[in-house]
């Protein structure tokens, strides 16, 4: 579900909307939505209901709709922290964000969410992520969650 062209560190995004909109032109880009802008109305809907920000200066906000073609979880390291939302007030530095087509009768996007929570919970892990100096170097770490997710 990580895909290594939709992992990107050091970007500098100032706000949730910019990180929000900027994935979903990327996974666009990949082939894997139908509409864009639906599915970054379905982020922004479950933004609104509760706040996707999780504490240790992460996001994993999501969107379940018929516009992912096919599920994928992107990265995003910032190249410096802002307040993810009103609500919280929490800064974020790192975001995983998560589309899921509507149908997904296995819950992939539970599993997804609870195998990236799992490897962020690990204080050195989240450490190695933040310092990494490439989007490939981000995507060779983060690829086992992917072999967590497809047990």
């Amino acid at each position: 579900m990580i895909r290594k062209d939709l992992v990107f560190v050091h970007q500098e995004l100032n706000c949730s909307a910019d990180v929000i909109t900027f994935v979903a032109e990327a996974a666009d880009c990949a082939g894997l939505l139908n509409n864009p802008e639906e599915f970054t109305k379905a982020v922004f809907r479950r933004e609104t209901e509760i706040s996707t920000s999780i504490g240790y200066e992460i996001a994993i906000p999501h969107g379940k709709t018929d516009a992912v073609k096919e599920a994928f979880i992107a990265y995003i390291g910032l190249s410096k922290p802002f307040e993810w939302d009103s609500q919280t007030k929490d800064l974020v530095s790192m975001v995983f964000l998560i589309g899921v087509p509507e149908k997904n009768t296995d819950r992939l996007h539970l599993k997804a969410i609870s195998e990236v929570s799992k490897k962020l919970i690990n204080e050195d892990f989240r450490e190695k992520l933040i310092t990494c100096q490439s989007n490939e170097e981000a995507f060779i770490l983060l690829d086992s969650i992917n072999q967590g997710i497809e047990k």
